[in-house]
């Protein structure tokens, strides 16, 4: 969080285009692309676009059920293996960043948290908000950040520094944090999403807007700005490693 007055800088810059980064706030993988794809604006005129997307266990294939007890049930021995690939690959990359992260005892249902995400948004701190909410789960294993509940996620608000008058009305079911999430899950479909971290992005060789799953496509994704002539400086390089350890 040391690093939000950077992150504030970076989203406030003037831009030319706009990359969509969809996010699920229960997902490692999104968790550890936040600060990657801030440096696509830091390199490029480009605006970062960070919105919530409710991915489902069941087609990503980590649980054949969600059941009341909320603990994962792989489909078959593959499948598990899978699911604990999963985070074991998200374990190994968040010490690269040196971000916190331990596995979730359960599964989680990120629907409600969400629709906070897109409370604070409405007040440009949907960064701060979703780091402030993964670094307290992750660093937990979801033991000791409830994202099901909108007490805490409140609190989450307001811990930086979000006005939370409204924040009940928007959260509830039928209002409009759920109007909102159900608009962007029509688009996020429409782009071809498949999981988080899922880009979005203007290609201009072929002169419409290209989908993309992970976090390994932001190289591609640079290039193809760098292409267009959206580098900030000259020394703007493209390249970028999946590998990135975080900014010194």
């Amino acid at each position: 969080m040391a690093e939000r007055p950077d992150w504030d800088r970076l989203l406030s810059q003037k831009a030319d285009e706009t990359l969509d980064v969809y996010l699920d706030l229960k997902s490692p993988h999104a968790y550890l692309a936040v600060r990657p794809s801030l440096e696509v604006a830091r390199d490029f005129r480009v605006a970062i676009n960070f919105l919530p997307y409710t991915l489902s266990y069941e087609t990503l294939g980590v649980s054949k059920t969600v059941g009341a007890e909320m603990k994962r049930e792989p489909a078959s021995p593959a499948a598990d293996r899978k699911a604990r690939m999963y985070y074991a690959a998200a374990r190994e990359y968040a010490a690269l960043q040196s971000l916190p992260f331990k596995s979730p005892y359960r599964l989680l249902d990120s629907s409600l948290a969400h629709k906070a995400f897109l409370f604070a948004k409405q007040q440009t701190l949907e960064v701060p908000f979703a780091m402030w909410v993964y670094l307290q789960g992750w660093a937990s294993g979801w033991q000791e950040f409830e994202l099901e509940s909108a007490e805490q996620l409140r609190t989450a608000c307001e811990n930086v520094g979000a006005d939370t008058n409204g924040f009940d009305a928007f959260v509830q079911p039928g209002g409009e944090g759920e109007d909102a999430l159900a608009q962007i899950k029509v688009r996020a479909e429409a782009s071809g999403i498949s999981g988080a971290p899922h880009y979005v992005y203007t290609d201009h060789s072929k002169a419409r807007r290209v989908g993309l799953f992970g976090r390994e496509h932001l190289a591609l994704i640079r290039g193809k700005y760098a292409a267009a002539g959206l580098a900030r400086r000259i020394d703007v390089v493209p390249e970028f490693s999946h590998a990135w350890p975080g900014n010194d």
